[in-house]
């Protein structure tokens, strides 16, 4: 019987088999696995901005804010990484803290785990050194018990304000800070939590961005003069020229930075910490470092 002659290709230099792409790709996920949850996940960046408010009193001009917001502790934030902004913050030695929400997560590790981070949380907060600091619910604190939350808290000296406001004062300068209920979870009264006659500026916390199209067409809109959240993290996995992969409801309009809505200026900041995964890229965590001026 004649044989038929065969012979056995092999790949040339540089060319690629199935098996070494899989490999490759399984490599490369790796990476970035590796990457986007260890190094770029501790990344940060302290933003600073300047807020021009109309009718600014003399006793604020130069008056320095720092805003925290989705510290989301345990899941996955950890506590030296929480202690290390704290320990930023000291250094920029503000006048005033505000953390816009997400002290905490719901899930997805046992509901015992956010129950005992929340107490831990206070205890972090409570080394901030900043003269005073106040705070609002987010729609993971809800989640998990606002009260449950909030107690810890103003227990270890962070007063969270829920449809509520409280004057901060400087000699006979009168500057308001007011806090919403969570809008992700609840329905905020925006007659409680504005001031009906403030006779000075307002600074608004809401934890959901996208609530502002609410803000905007109440009557009380007019007294706001900015309005801060936090919520979307940014996007927290930012892909070049494709943008935020996931972004979480009331979050998907105002994702990040400044925007304009008349007199009012919305600023969302991206965050401290992570959910559904424990990754950032491209979208490092926020710490943001305002100074009040006369617009």
């Amino acid at each position: 019987m004649r044989r038929i002659p065969y012979s056995i290709r092999h790949p040339q230099p540089g060319s690629m088999t199935r098996r070494s792409f899989i490999a490759g790709a399984a490599a490369a996920s790796l990476g970035f696995a590796l990457y986007a949850g260890t190094h770029a996940r501790h990344e940060f960046e302290i933003t600073q901005k300047t807020l021009a408010i109309r009718n600014l009193p003399d006793g604020f001009q130069g008056f320095r804010i720092v805003q925290m917001s989705d510290i989301h502790l345990e899941e996955f934030t950890e506590a030296f990484f929480l202690e290390r902004m704290v320990h930023q913050v000291n250094d920029l030695n503000p006048d005033l803290v505000l953390i816009t929400g997400d002290f905490v997560s719901r899930g997805p590790r046992p509901h015992t785990v956010a129950w005992n981070a929340a107490g831990l949380a206070a205890e972090i907060l409570s080394t901030l050194k900043a003269p005073q600091r106040l705070g609002i619910l987010g729609n993971h604190d809800v989640a998990v018990g606002a009260d449950h939350v909030i107690d810890p808290l103003e227990a270890h000296g962070t007063p969270i304000l829920v449809d509520s406001y409280t004057p901060l004062e400087r000699g006979k300068d009168v500057l308001w800070i007011a806090g919403a209920d969570d809008p992700g979870t609840r329905k905020p009264d925006l007659n409680f939590a504005i001031p009906p006659d403030p006779r000075a500026p307002v600074i608004f916390m809401c934890h959901e961005p996208d609530y502002v199209d609410h803000v905007i067409q109440h009557p009380r809109f007019p007294l706001i003069d900015v309005m801060l959240s936090g919520h979307t993290h940014g996007g927290q996995i930012r892909i070049p020229y494709i943008g935020p992969l996931v972004l979480p409801p009331m979050g998907q309009k105002y994702i990040e930075g400044f925007y304009k809505f008349g007199h009012m200026q919305l600023y969302v900041n991206r965050g401290i910490g992570t959910v559904g995964v424990p990754f950032r890229l491209n979208c490092p965590a926020e710490l943001t470092h305002f100074t009040l001026q006369r617009a």
